[in-house]
């Protein structure tokens, strides 16, 4: 089992509130944090590298979250990095069209601070 010391977790997120909070718990939690504030971004900083896992906001400007999914479906060498979506337009419908298009997870804004590392560890822990 890897350490949470030992995780590097992409963050892909624009707005600089949310940005502060999902960074704020997983540093607190001793996770390494890679921010990307664009999909474009994301995928510049993945070329060199393949992190833990990959948090990513679905509605991004530019090139939004579901774009950014099928990028990373599409590269093999990510295709076992457990992708999470977080999103502040939560639905049902949502949650479930995020799960069956290939992310591993789903949390809805504001994180749930108590709980959502240990959720990641479950995630990363089962791949």
């Amino acid at each position: 089992m890897m350490r949470l010391n030992q995780w590097q977790v992409l963050v892909v997120e624009d707005e600089a509130d949310s940005m502060e909070v999902v960074q704020g718990i997983l540093e607190h939690a001793g996770i390494n944090c890679i921010p990307a504030m664009t999909a474009e971004d994301a995928l510049h900083i993945l070329q060199n590298t393949v992190p833990t896992l990959i948090i990513v906001d679905l509605a991004l400007p530019g090139m939004d979250g579901w774009g950014l999914l099928n990028e990373l479906q599409a590269d093999h060498r990510l295709v076992a990095v457990p992708r999470v979506a977080i999103t502040a337009y939560h639905t049902l419908e949502l949650a479930d069209k995020a799960l069956q298009a290939g992310f591993d997870a789903y949390f809805p804004k504001p994180i749930e601070a108590t709980s959502f590392v240990s959720d990641l560890q479950g995630i990363v822990e089962d791949e």
